[in-house]
């Protein structure tokens, strides 16, 4: 999987820029507007869209 641009914070929605994927994998996040810093509330536009049927 590439490396998205920004992912999405499931707790507030958010579009987030600071996290870093290490071996194709996200390892670390964090949501500037509500401090999420947990990878599995976290996911890119598309499979944000495919999990809400979009």
């Amino acid at each position: 999987m590439d490396e998205p641009e920004y992912l999405i914070c499931l707790q507030c929605e958010t579009p987030t820029y600071q996290f870093e994927y290490i071996s194709g994998k996200l390892a670390t996040v964090l949501c500037g507007t509500c401090g999420s810093d947990d990878v599995s509330e976290f996911m890119t536009e598309a499979e944000l869209e495919e999990q809400t049927g979009g």
